[in-house]
């Protein structure tokens, strides 16, 4: 799989997680054979820049590319600076949360409350595309909750972003990690738009991972709860 430049040793991505892909983390999943493990989110906000926590996640000395930071926000402006502070410091691919169910995310309308909104998701990836030169991915979720799924809108708006990678995590918010992922929506993603496609979501195998990959068509898997 290839986003960008940049061509994956393989199909397997580790999920952005907070309080867990740290860097160690990170370099530890690609010595055990991981393609990519994409950052903890980073906050948008650059008055959180100076933290010693947001310096550490910045910090990309002795990673394998390729490297990915994924940021996190609701201002297309915010977000675009947030990219190009990242770039500066070593990001290769910026990935864009709008798949985390948090309720302290969703409350200032970031991670997967932006589902809810599909001209500021446009207006975002606009922003963030022409801030920086290097590829610019998306995580969602399949959308607001099970009488809102918008998966299929929101992958054309990122298709026509110039977003080069779309992952997409097999729940909607209201659904949290509870239940079952539904990989229909993400077969359905991946036969309508022409950019790679990344399955995430109750992939606990190697038998479960053929077997979404074969069945969504999807050009990688993306693990992140994975017992």
């Amino acid at each position: 799989m290839q986003i960008g430049p940049h061509l994956l040793k393989n199909k397997l991505i580790v999920a952005p997680m907070a309080g867990v892909t740290d860097r160690p983390f990170r370099q530890l999943c690609k010595k055990m054979g991981a393609g990519m493990a994409v950052s903890e989110m980073v906050s948008s906000n650059s008055l959180l820049w100076g933290s010693i926590k947001t310096q550490r996640r910045a910090n990309h000395d002795g990673e394998v590319s390729p490297i990915s930071v994924q940021i996190a926000g609701a201002d297309p402006q915010m977000l675009a600076t947030a990219a190009r502070y990242n770039v500066d410091n070593g990001a290769q691919i910026i990935d864009i949360n709008m798949g985390c169910p948090a309720k302290k995310i969703c409350n200032v309308m970031a991670g997967s409350a932006l589902l809810q909104d599909e001209k500021l998701v446009g207006r975002i990836l606009d922003s963030v595309v022409n801030a920086v030169d290097v590829p610019v991915t998306l995580k969602i979720r399949t959308g607001w909750d099970k009488q809102h799924k918008n998966a299929l809108s929101v992958a054309r708006i990122a298709e026509n972003s110039g977003v080069q990678a779309l992952a997409i995590h097999g729940r909607t918010r209201a659904c949290a990690y509870t239940g079952t992922a539904e990989y229909d929506t993400i077969a359905a993603v991946k036969a309508a738009i022409n950019i790679p496609v990344i399955a995430n979501g109750d992939i606990t195998t190697p038998e479960k991972a053929q077997e979404i990959l074969a069945y969504t068509k999807a050009d990688a898997i993306m693990i992140g709860r994975a017992a």
